[in-house]
């Protein structure tokens, strides 16, 4: 390989001197922090509690001016202030309401639930009985199809678990809900 010729060599930088590549080390720690003006405080005086942060110079007050409505049960007494607030005082108590709903028959599942009787008002948990339903005689027809015939046909009508479950209430002994499978 040739070496380039001089005007190719123009076009290229020219190699570094050993002194460009001197470069001075990064000042010091310490003297790159310039010192504060003033010492911070001591642990006494930060821990110290001041007596009063945020004092109230003096409660605002207030006055109040009664607009004049004949007292009869049932007014409305509107009391008004300097500061243009309106408060509104009733002199007829409200009465209380209380309303118990009973809670949805469709919440009962596989165990047996605390709810409200629609018959007899009482707040009950459900007496549960299993009873074999569709899925327990699928089942069973299902072993009888597979040649389980002798006694393996009958184990779905003795397992809860594909049976449907009957909510009754132990108060009235009225049918509630049928959770079937």
């Amino acid at each position: 390989m040739d070496p380039p010729s001089y005007d190719e060599a123009n076009l290229h930088p020219p190699a570094l001197s050993p002194d460009a590549l001197n470069i001075p080390p990064p000042p010091s720690y310490d003297a790159s922090l310039a010192s504060p003006p003033t010492p911070p405080p001591t642990y006494r005086e930060a821990v110290t509690v001041q007596p009063d942060p945020f004092p109230v110079l003096a409660p605002p007050t207030v006055t109040t001016a009664v607009t004049s409505v004949p007292q009869q049960p049932g007014y409305i007494i509107h009391h008004s202030t300097q500061i243009g607030i309106t408060e509104t005082v009733q002199t007829r108590p409200a009465p209380t309401v209380v309303v118990v709903q009973p809670q949805a028959v469709s919440a009962l599942g596989e165990s047996p639930g605390v709810i409200q009787c629609p018959y007899c008002h009482q707040i009950v948990t459900t007496k549960v009985a299993y009873i074999p339903g569709r899925a327990a005689w699928c089942m069973c027809l299902l072993f009888t199809l597979t040649g389980l015939v002798c006694g393996c046909c009958l184990i779905p009508f003795m397992m809860h678990g594909v049976q449907d479950v009957h909510h009754s209430c132990p108060q009235c002994n009225n049918h509630l809900h049928i959770y079937a499978r």
